[in-house]
C-alpha cells in the first residue's frame, strides 16, 4: 500500500492544485461503496483503484495539466488520455487487474458521452461509476486553476442534475445520504475558499448569473478532474 500511495502522491505533487485529491477521492469512494452495500473485498478494490485513478496524469505535460482557464480542443484531447495512460502503466501488474476499470473508465458517462471509449449505461462497471461520483464531488469542492471551489450543497445540486444522465444514481444517492449524516465533509479550508468565491461573485454580479458559481454545470469541471 505504501508504494501505491507514493505513486498517487507523485501525481498530486505534479499539480499542487490537486494535492490530496487522490486521498479524498479514495475516502469518498470507499464510503459510497459501503453505503451501497458492497462487500469488504470489493471495497478494497475500490480503495486501491480510487487511489490510483489519476496516475496517468504523470504522462500529461505541465502546460496542459496546470493551465488556468479552458483547454483548447487539442489540449483537451491530450488531457483525456490520462485514463488510458494510467491503465497502460498499471496493466502489467497482475495484482492490479481488477482495479484497472476504475482507472481507465472513471470518465465514462451513462449517456455515452464520456471517454475514453464512449461506453453507455450498463456497459460501464460499477467500480468506475463509484469513483466518478467521488471524483466529481472533490473536483467541484476544491480550488483548481480553472475554477473556484463550490460549497458542498452547491456541488451536490450539480451532481443531482446529472444523476442518471452522466453519473450513477445509486452512487449519487449514497453520497447524499453520507453527507446528510455528516460522514462526508468538505475540508474546512475548501469551505472558506468557496464562501469567499461565492461572496465575490455575488458582489460583482449586476445581472443574471452567467459564471461558474450560479450557472449550469460546466463540462470542464467534471471532465478535466
Amino acid at each position: 500500500m505504501n508504494s501505491i500511495q507514493m505513486l498517487a502522491g507523485a501525481v498530486d505533487e505534479k499539480d499542487p492544485y490537486t494535492r490530496g485529491h487522490s486521498d479524498r477521492v479514495t475516502k469518498y469512494s470507499v464510503l459510497i461503496a459501503k453505503e451501497m452495500g458492497q462487500s469488504e473485498e470489493f471495497r478494497e478494490i475500490v480503495r486501491v483503484s480510487a487511489q490510483l485513478h489519476d496516475v496517468g496524469k504523470i504522462g500529461i505535460e505541465d502546460r496542459i495539466l496546470k493551465k488556468p482557464g479552458a483547454l483548447t480542443a487539442e489540449e483537451f484531447e491530450i488531457m483525456k488520455t490520462h485514463t488510458t495512460k494510467g491503465a497502460n502503466i498499471l496493466r502489467p501488474v497482475s495484482q492490479l487487474k481488477e482495479m484497472i476499470p476504475g482507472i481507465e473508465l472513471h470518465h465514462e458517462s451513462l449517456d455515452g458521452r464520456g471517454y475514453p471509449h464512449g461506453l453507455k449505461g450498463e456497459e460501464i462497471p460499477i467500480l468506475p461509476r463509484i469513483i466518478a461520483v467521488a471524483d466529481t464531488f472533490d473536483a467541484l469542492t476544491t480550488n483548481r486553476p480553472y475554477q473556484q471551489a463550490r460549497d458542498a450543497d452547491d456541488a451536490l445540486r450539480i451532481i443531482r442534475s446529472v444523476s442518471g444522465k452522466r453519473l450513477d444514481p445509486t452512487a449519487v444517492a449514497a453520497l447524499e445520504a453520507l453527507y446528510k449524516r455528516g460522514e462526508v465533509r468538505v475540508p474546512r479550508t475548501h469551505l472558506v475558499a468557496a464562501k469567499i468565491a461565492a461572496a465575490a461573485a455575488s458582489a460583482g454580479s449586476t445581472g443574471p448569473a452567467t459564471g461558474e458559481t450560479n450557472g449550469p454545470p460546466m463540462s470542464i469541471e467534471m471532465d478535466r478532474n
